[in-house]
């Protein structure tokens, strides 16, 4: 789900599945998109900005299931009375058994529209279709609205979120190093020294409390007092659920046809993260775990939260070391005709908002164990006794 569409998503996706997994191609019959008759607000909205976003998202999802199909809707333009209508349009209609949506407001939306979006929400659980969103790249959104909150919809009750996070793994061998939480502060290299040290937040997964709503949404052993609390008149719903890659910093690789600065328009791979690529990501996982369970799984922070502190997610807690990545990038975004730029980039600088044993409203319960998740998740539901 996104707005507007890219005139070029199904060939560059299938070209960056044959150059990437050519086991895996992307057929035609496993694609088709949902569009309106016309776009509107295509220069307030930068339609052409969306494209980067919708590439990512079908490639991404394909990459982790290449035997799903794929609808890729698009809305009439990025004004949330569209996304809304378009994201009714598939549940109404049945059209998929998981929706993944990378986007969102800063903190809080009006009580009318948080109601509203709500209903759909609700009736998409009802009708067994996962919806997935993204919790946002502000971190706590302090910076945004002075309180301590992740994106909405990430944050209503009936949807799963997921925060970002980088991940290390050996160069020589599959070797689980760590992973920690996605928060970037930046220095560039001048003269020999990093300016500013330790640097100027950049971007982080969004966390924290959602406040409209005033539902609880974990169960108690999940829901830290400290957390669910934190704005007061709590307990609130802490987002995000769980973890997954999205730090830019070690990223995912996308491609997509471009236009570069002598003005032509050709097929190219770039790094790309955030909050864009973990909920796709989850999505394809999802995916698999439907076709383990050869049903829908539907609504899953019942079944997230009962998993919590097993095999099936991995914990993430706060390193003792800051880690870091240093990067070179071109100034124009294209090649080194206007010379490159350094930049010495944090992994873990999460502002208000930490990483710690347990839940956290960083990394939620953790990030999914591979076929330990798969399997686990996809089991028929254990009832819980009433306490």
């Amino acid at each position: 789900m996104d707005a507007y569409a890219s005139p070029t998503i199904f060939d560059d996706a299938a070209t960056y599945a044959r150059l990437n997994d050519s086991r895996h191609p992307l057929r035609a019959s496993q694609f088709r998109q949902l569009l309106p008759a016309t776009f509107t607000d295509t220069e307030a909205c930068d339609a052409a900005g969306w494209y980067g976003e919708e590439s990512l998202d079908v490639e991404a999802v394909h990459g982790t299931a290449p035997a799903a199909s794929i609808l890729y809707v698009g809305a009439s333009s990025c004004n949330d009375v569209d996304i809304v209508a378009a994201v009714n349009s598939v549940v109404d209609n049945d059209l998929a058994q998981i929706i993944s949506n990378s986007y969102g407001n800063a903190g809080e939306v009006s009580a009318t529209d948080a109601a509203e979006e709500h209903q759909t929400y609700m009736q998409a659980a009802a009708q067994g279709i996962t919806v997935l969103f993204s919790s946002g790249d502000a971190g706590d959104n302090i910076a945004a609205t002075g309180t301590r909150q992740p994106d909405y919809p990430a944050a209503d009750p009936f949807v799963t979120c997921r925060r970002r996070h980088p991940r290390s793994a050996s160069a020589t061998a599959a070797n689980y190093l760590f992973e920690t939480g996605w928060g970037n502060n930046r220095s560039v290299l001048t003269n020999g020294a990093w300016t500013p040290f330790p640097g100027t937040f950049r971007g982080g997964g969004g966390g924290g409390n959602q406040l409209r709503l005033g539902s609880a949404a974990l169960p108690a052993r999940c829901r830290p007092t400290a957390i669910a609390n934190v704005n007061g008149n709590g307990p609130h719903r802490a987002v995000p659920d769980l973890a997954l890659l999205g730090d830019p910093d070690t990223g995912y690789l996308v491609g997509q046809t471009q236009q570069f600065p002598d003005g032509t328009f050709r097929y190219s791979q770039y790094r790309i993260g955030g909050t864009s690529l973990s909920c796709p990501l989850l999505a394809g996982i999802q995916a698999v775990a439907n076709q383990i369970a050869r049903r829908p799984l539907g609504f899953l922070n019942p079944t997230v939260y009962q998993l919590a502190g097993s095999a099936a997610f991995k914990d993430i807690k706060s390193r003792a070391v800051t880690s870091g990545v240093v990067r070179v990038d071109y100034v124009n975004g294209a090649d080194d005709t206007d010379g490159t730029i350094t930049s010495l980039r944090t992994l873990n600088d999460t502002g208000t908002i930490f990483a710690r044993p347990g839940y956290d409203d960083v990394t939620g319960v953790g990030t999914p164990n591979g076929a330990a998740y798969l399997v686990a998740v996809s089991r028929p539901p254990v009832p819980l006794n009433r306490h």
